[in-house]
């Protein structure tokens, strides 16, 4: 199974990342926005190499097959052969 704690870290960092990156467009787009982005991005990115990713869609990937073992399958591959529906409905609602 993937690294639980690691993949939680890691979507925590993700999440805080969405949250800030909203914050900056509330006041809709002013001409600061990508010098205010820029360490809002790197944070994250550096929490998310602490935790042993160090491609975005690594960390994306792993979270995923958490996600899909947590449903009970092995892999993707598994999880695209044999899922019912409702699992695959399940899938959609977890953490992206």
């Amino acid at each position: 199974m993937a690294d639980k704690t690691k993949i939680l870290a890691g979507r925590k960092a993700v999440d805080a990342y969405r949250i800030s990156h909203s914050k900056l467009y509330e006041g809709g787009w002013h001409k600061g926005i990508p010098e205010e982005h820029t360490p809002l991005l790197g944070i994250m990115r550096k929490v998310l190499q602490e935790q042993g990713f160090w491609y975005l869609q690594d960390f994306f990937d792993t979270s995923e097959l958490l996600n899909i073992q947590e449903l009970g399958f092995k892999d993707r591959a598994d999880f695209d052969a044999r899922a019912p529906d409702t699992d695959r409905e399940a899938l959609d609602r977890m953490w992206h």
